[in-house]
């Protein structure tokens, strides 16, 4: 693997690993205290080293003055019996303070005598002349530099180094002491930071969680707002924007209900354009009912109502359950479209059999009922071609729906048959497939149409077919009675509330 993979890889790595917010801050918090610790340890440390110097410098000042007047004489003369005194008082002056190391004595004549551990860096050096050793204080080796003179007269230099054992223990207690502090600074300002970050990131947590509810398609989820800070802007507009997507939501559904499915998820989309008209093959299924005027002049207006609609009720899941859409209810009849606005390459069998379902379904739904008034019947008409799907109407108000001859033959099959009869031109049988009889009524005028139709009933002739009719129109009554059971329910809910409530 080469190295720019690796590093791929170690970004990748990275990128999916999760550190949450609270150890962020934990970690920002330790590394910025640390840091400043840090830095303030080293300025106090440098201040404490300045003045230690300062310390030192004001006492060897007069340590070597003392141990120049002691000297000066003897150096003045500079005999060898004088400089044998002179060593005698230097050595003494080493031993008498222990924090000397060592010293260097420089006569006028330019002799250089040294005693104990004067390093690797002497102070003074042989061929060093008098004014070349100015008084001086203590350098970063710790040496001490001091001009001797008598009566005015230079008689030499004496340099003294100082050991530095006391700094470094002065130095090493004040770093064990600062690294204690800091520790417990580090340790109570993780632990605050830690807290408030908990603290800060369960409301942020508490925005995800949600967030994943509604990506489920959960929009009743909301946020519990306390606080008045921009966290809390983000979570009163984040219910907000539930809010506006479960307005949205209900819309759609509400639309869906009434408009055809395609043009809801058009409006509804993203891009917000409207759909455009174009050609497509489709079937039409018209299905109108028998001696409406009659009926309705006999029954109450609540009973028709209630008639029609669970006779469309069940039109309606038979015709989606082989895969068509209804377009519009007009009155007592109904307006089924096949492969549109799904596409479905069985789409004239399928219209077919919804067809027969639905005639069926009429049989079965007056012998349930065991009323007259129940003992209602549809005419189908079937056709297929092509036709226009579009918008049709005014600019303030459109609707999406299907123009053509197929629509028109289709509905003028609806007044060709019996009660309980699904008519269609002989060429629409021609494409429905195997399993079904044409039984010809002869060829009729079509309005709008100029030659004749040959058209027929159609007729369910083998047993798969009556099978999927009879189990069609089986969950079709099912799913309707659930549906029912449920709307009652809901209703006795309502009420009890409403009841408790007064």
């Amino acid at each position: 693997m080469s190295l720019t993979e690796r590093l791929l890889a170690w970004q990748q790595t990275l990128s999916t690993m999760r550190f949450p917010i609270r150890w962020r801050w934990m970690l920002l918090v330790s590394i910025t205290v640390a840091l400043a610790v840090l830095i303030l340890s080293l300025i106090l440390l440098d201040m404490e080293r300045e003045a230690w110097l300062r310390s030192q410098s004001s006492q060897a000042k007069i340590m070597v003055e003392r141990l120049g007047d002691e000297v000066k004489s003897f150096m003045l003369a500079g005999r060898k019996l004088d400089k044998t005194q002179v060593d005698i008082i230097v050595s003494g002056f080493r031993e008498k303070v222990p924090t000397v190391l060592g010293i260097q004595v420089r006569y006028v004549d330019g002799e250089l005598h040294g005693y104990g551990d004067i390093g690797e860096h002497p102070a003074l050096q042989a061929d060093q002349a008098p004014s070349q050793a100015p008084a001086r204080r203590l350098s970063e080796d710790l040496w001490y530099v001091q001009p001797v003179s008598y009566a005015k007269t230079p008689v030499g230099s004496i340099a003294v180094r100082f050991s530095g054992d006391e700094w470094k223990h002065l130095a090493n207690r004040f770093i064990t002491g600062t690294l204690m502090v800091a520790i417990i600074v580090i340790l109570l300002a993780s632990i605050a930071a830690y807290l408030i970050a908990t603290r800060m990131s369960r409301p942020l947590e508490a925005l995800a969680r949600a967030a994943r509810h509604v990506a489920d398609g959960d929009f009743s989820t909301r946020i519990t707002l306390t606080g008045n800070d921009e966290i809390t802007d983000a979570g009163r507009q984040f219910n907000h924007m539930v809010s506006e997507l479960a307005h949205k939501e209900k819309l759609r559904d509400v639309f869906g209900r009434y408009l055809n499915p395609k043009l809801v998820n058009d409006v509804f989309s993203e891009e917000n354009s409207a759909p455009l008209s174009h050609r497509q093959n489709v079937a039409v299924l018209f299905a109108d009912m028998v001696a409406f005027t009659e009926f309705s002049e006999n029954t109450a207006s609540e009973e028709v109502v209630r008639v029609l609609n669970r006779h469309f009720e069940l039109f309606h899941r038979i015709i989606d359950y082989y895969g068509g859409h209804v377009d519009k209810y007009i009155g007592d009849a109904v307006m089924a479209v096949f492969n549109h606005p799904h596409e479905d390459e069985a789409y004239i069998r399928h219209a077919a059999m919804a067809g027969l379902a639905m005639t069926h379904a009429c049989r079965r739904l007056a012998e349930a009922e065991k009323s007259s008034k129940s003992d209602i019947q549809f005419r189908v008409g079937i056709h297929y071609g092509e036709a226009i799907v579009g918008n049709i109407g005014a600019v303030e108000r459109l609707e999406y729906t299907v123009i053509g001859d197929a629509v028109n033959v289709a509905s003028r099959m609806t007044g060709l048959g019996e009660g309980g009869e699904v008519i269609l031109p002989q060429t629409a049988f021609k494409r429905i497939g195997d399993g079904f009889g044409f039984a010809s009524i002869g060829r009729k005028t079509i309005k709008g149409i100029q030659k004749p139709i040959n058209c027929g009933r159609l007729v369910a002739e083998s047993e798969k077919v009556r099978v999927n009719l009879e189990h069609a129109v089986t969950l079709a009554m099912d799913l309707t009675a659930a549906a029912e059971s449920q709307s009652a329910d809901m209703a006795k809910g309502e009420n009890a509330v409403e009841f408790e409530h007064i």
